[in-house]
């Protein structure tokens, strides 16, 4: 009750406002059909995108810019996804620590609009694997040298992977020096 009263305070209202403002934006969320959880949640990871620099394009121009990029310089191509998956990661371990796989599942099924994500933890081992039903072959193999590339700033290796348009499913091991 103590935060409350601090975060009334500092708005320059009352606890009673205060509290009438969260219970409304609950109805709100509640009406969206989200709970107020899911709406914070998913605001939080609209800010952390933003802050990595990521934007929102449409699906036709990403796809299209892929399909011509990827028959000209696919290998250039998958190492600058890989790279930017490194970049990524090391920055949410930096923001989050140990959040930052929990972080990494949710910001996916959001920002790439899949169908499925699952990441279980399992002692040194981390199973993956994503559905899309509207992703091409050529945005799945850069989604996964992204996540490749996530994974291995976490300290993180490939030992298994299965993968078909829309559809992949990884093993990675902790490394000695992860």
């Amino acid at each position: 009750m103590n935060e409350v009263r601090a975060i009334a305070i500092k708005r320059g209202v009352s606890l009673t406002n205060f509290t009438a403002e969260v219970l409304e934006q609950a109805i709100r969320a509640n009406r969206m059909g989200a709970s107020l959880k899911d709406t914070v949640d998913a605001f939080n990871i609209l800010i952390v995108t933003r802050t990595s620099g990521a934007v929102q394009i449409p699906r036709s121009n990403l796809n299209a810019m892929i399909t011509n990029l990827y028959e000209r310089d696919r290998d250039e191509l998958l190492g600058v996804w890989e790279k930017a998956g490194r970049w990524y990661g090391e920055y949410l371990h930096t923001l989050l620590g140990s959040g930052a796989l929990a972080f990494f599942e949710r910001a996916l099924e959001a920002s790439w609009n899949l169908d499925e994500v699952e990441i279980e933890e399992d002692g040194l081992m981390i199973r993956m694997r994503f559905t899309s039903f509207v992703m091409s072959q050529e945005l799945t193999e850069l989604l996964i040298s992204y996540i490749t590339g996530f994974m291995r700033a976490l300290g993180y290796m490939s030992m298994e992977m299965d993968y078909r348009r829309g559809l992949a499913s990884f093993l990675f091991r902790r490394t000695l020096n992860g």
